[in-house]
Order: structure tokens, then sequence, then C-alpha cells
């Protein structure tokens, strides 16, 4: 396929491009070369979206818990050292790199920034929780609940038997964010080249796929045993995408690792055409198969480990979640699944999407294409009304989203906190923000081919642009 791609700027073996009008950042070499690369190639990006992006991520946390955003600020750069001993040596090396990059580009930022900008979403999950986040503070209201989701189909639920893998990712467009999404290509000294969408400055967010055919998703799904001596998000995923070769790994990957919050890890491996959903919490970890003879998997923001659910036997990860998310009754999975879809309870992200997810893949099984894919990541349909909603229309609660391509707050933006001082800036403001899709992605593993939807906010409203994983890692300048 012809690109319409141009090189910016390069450094080193790393270069960074645009290409069918999304910035493309490659990395090659050894850990602390190639952060080295993402901090001189992104200096300017990285200013404006870690000072920007951890203005708003505290602004989220200081309207949750109550507190000062200057409280906030200290209380989150103690997490970030917390967080920072569990960190593998090649990726702590690797924000030294970013670091060190961007210093000696002349931004003023250091490796604490840094760190603390790759914190950032895992503090979030943890402070700006729904319930018992702290055992050391009062209960607190969450008012922006998590929105992502995936699924996988392969073998007979395919048109050709080629496992397909879609995701979505859904957060709030905090100051900074939108202008400064990416698609990163890494090719490591040791371990599998990859592919992923991050933010400038971080190491990873949410998943992505690997030259192997495995392809992954993370989902927050609150536990009442979380806390923040763990790995992160982007650390697990960074992990998961350079060395599982098989689902087995990724689940002895993440019992093996310290893990901070609840988290959904949806593990795809083309090579086989297999699947799992790993629901781990700080201290659990177990794994949700496809149900007998189906050859689909999905998941969302909450647990669906309840023994008999599905065809799943082991430890109940409901009974952590339950008091977190205010789930009235879970002593049985027909009062679990009532709660689940209490449209007064404003904590639950959105539990519609699951069963939504259900009913598109049975209604396309046996002819799931990337086509029909897209238009499963991106169904508004509201069967309230039986009518498809409008790209800026939202849902009139929080937990009354049954559609796939969420928008949980109205135009114009919803104001989260006003008057603070910008994160290591001169700039005082307002932060505004509300939550839809930053960016969707799905893939042919087998093939390594993308289609990324990156450009619009909710970002499915825009075109899907095409990748290939394996030109990519080739592409040298």
């Amino acid at each position: 396929m012809k690109y319409n791609s141009r090189i910016i700027k390069t450094h080193g073996k790393g270069f960074l491009e645009e290409k069918q009008g999304i910035k493309v950042l490659h990395l090659k070499g050894a850990p602390y070369e190639r952060g080295y690369q993402h901090g001189v190639l992104l200096k300017d990006e990285i200013l404006e979206v870690l000072t920007s992006g951890l203005t708003g991520a505290a602004a989220v946390i200081t309207k949750a818990t109550g507190n000062d955003f200057s409280l906030t600020i200290k209380k989150m750069m103690v997490g970030a050292k917390t967080m920072e001993r569990y960190i593998p040596l090649e990726l702590k090396e690797e924000i030294r790199g970013i670091a060190d990059g961007i210093a000696d580009a002349g931004i003023s930022l250091t490796y604490d920034d840094v760190l603390l900008w790759n914190t950032m979403y895992d503090q979030w999950c943890f402070y700006a929780h729904p319930n018992y986040a702290d055992p050391n503070n009062p209960p607190i209201r969450c008012s922006y609940p998590p929105g992502c989701s995936s699924f996988s189909a392969w073998g007979r639920a395919t048109l050709d038997g080629k496992m397909i893998f879609g995701k979505n990712m859904d957060n709030l467009n905090l100051p900074g964010i939108i202008e400064n999404r990416i698609l990163v290509i890494v090719d490591p000294e040791h371990g599998y080249g990859h592919a992923f969408i991050t933010h400038p400055g971080m190491l990873a967010i949410d998943g992505g796929i690997n030259e192997d055919g495995i392809a992954m998703m993370t989902h927050y799904s609150a536990s009442v045993n979380e806390g923040l001596q763990g790995c992160g998000i982007g650390v697990l995923t960074r992990l998961i995408l350079s060395k599982v070769h098989r689902i087995e790994d990724a689940i002895e990957l993440l019992t093996v690792y310290p893990k901070c919050t609840g988290i959904n890890y949806h593990v795809a491996d083309s090579k086989v055409n297999r699947a799992v959903v790993i629901e781990v919490s700080a201290t659990e970890v177990e794994a949700r198969y496809p149900e007998q003879d189906k050859d689909i998997l999905w998941t969302t923001n909450h647990f669906n480990c309840y023994p008999e659910w599905k065809g799943y036997t082991g430890y109940n990860m409901v009974l952590g979640q339950a008091p977190v998310y205010g789930l009235a009754d879970v002593t049985t999975i027909e009062r679990w699944q009532n709660s689940l879809i209490d449209r007064k309870n404003n904590i639950i992200p959105a539990a519609g999407r699951f069963k939504r997810y259900e009913q598109l893949l049975k209604e396309n099984y046996g002819k799931i294409t990337i086509e029909n894919g897209i238009k499963m990541l991106s169904d508004r349909y509201d069967p309230y009304t039986g009518e498809e909603r409008s790209w800026t229309e939202p849902s009139p609660g929080h937990n009354d989203i049954p559609t796939i391509s969420m928008l949980y707050h109205p135009f114009p933006n919803d104001k989260i906190i006003e008057g603070v001082n910008y994160y290591k800036t001169n700039k005082t403001g307002s932060v505004n923000a509300y939550e839809s899709n930053l960016w969707s992605l799905i893939s042919v593993l087998r093939d390594g081919d993308i289609w990324l939807a990156i450009k619009d906010f909710p970002a499915q409203r825009g075109p899907y642009e095409f990748f290939n994983l394996i030109d990519e890692l080739n592409n040298n300048i």
C-alpha cells in the first residue's frame, strides 16, 4: 500500500514521521537508547502534554477525593516514588532515557517529572476511585467511571477464520491529550517488536499488538484490593507486548509481577486462535476463557469471573468489586446481573456495553470482518429508543450506555476544576473535560494489519487508517 508519509525528524536509529495524518514514533535498540530517542524526538510534545495532562489528572483526583489541589500533587509525587520501586530495570532505563533526552534538548523537566507522568493513569485509577480505594480515607464517589472495551473473534466466528482483535480506549479529553495521541513502533534489542498508542513521554497505556501475533488490551475494573505497591498498566503492557509468546505466558507474567489496581487484561494469540481475559487486582489473578464451542471473547470494565457464569470456574472476583461499584446484591448470578444494570447507579462503568457486545458478536457470528468489526466498535444503537444516537448525543446517565461508542458528558466541555496553577508552568486556568473514545484499533493479528482511528473525538467518527506492523518494523531510514 502506498502511504502518504513524511519524515519529521530523526535521532540515532529512531525517527518520527507523519503517516496517513498520524504521528508515528519509531524506537529502536536498547532500553535507554529507545528512551533517549523518544525524549529528543518528542521534546516539545512531552513538555505540552506532561504539564497539561498531569494538571488534568490531578484535577480529576482533587474533585473525586475532595482534597486540595496542591495536596493532590504531593500525594501523586509520593505515589510515583512508591511505584518506582516495582518498575523493572529495563523500563526504568527507558524512562531515564526519555528524561535525559528532553533535558539535553533544552526542556526543563526532570526524571521525577517523567516518572510521575508514567504513573498518572494508575494513580488516577487508585485515588479517583468510587469507594474504598484508600483505607486511610473515607469512601468517595468517582465522577468519571471508565469506558474501555474490546473483543476478539476467530475460527468459526470470522469470515475467513483469521483472528480479529478490536479495542476502544475511552477516557477524558484532558488538556493536551487530544492533540498528543501517537502511534509508537518499538523494535527492541531483545524481545518482540510491537505497536501501541500512547501519549508523548509515556511508556504505554492500554495495550497493542506484537510481531508474534499477540494482542492485548487493558480495562480498569475496580476492586477493594488495590494499592500503589506494584507495576502500573503501562509497565505491564510493555512487558506483555515484548515478552509474551502465548496466553499462558501472560497469565504467568501477571501472576509473578506485583500489580496495583483492578484491571481486565484481554490477551489474544492468533498463532493458535486462543484468547483469555485475565482479571487481576493487587492480590488476585483469575482467567476467563471463551464459552465452550464459541470463538469469541469480549470484556468491558467489570469483572466476570463469577463461578458458573459463562462456564467460568474459580475464585469469585466480583466479591472484591461489589462494594466499590455499589452493587446491591451479588449473592447469586441473577442478583449480580440485576445489580449491574441499575440505571440509578452512577458508579458502575456502563455495564450495558458488555451485553451489547454479546448481542453484536452473536448477530455477526460466522461473518465477522474488519468492516463489521469497525461497525461494532462504532456502535451507537440505543435500545431504549430503537434509534442510533448521534455522535454528540450523550447518555442520560453513567450506567445508561448500552452502546459501544460511549459518550458520558455533553458538549460544551464539563468543568472539573477552576483556577489551578498548571504543573511546572506559569499557566493558570480551569480544567474542562468530558469522556468519550480517544482511539479505536482493530487488527488482523496473523498478518500484522492494523486499522487505527485516532483523528477525531470520539475517534470512531473519523477514518480508520491502515498500517502494517511488519512493514513498520522494517521501515528503516
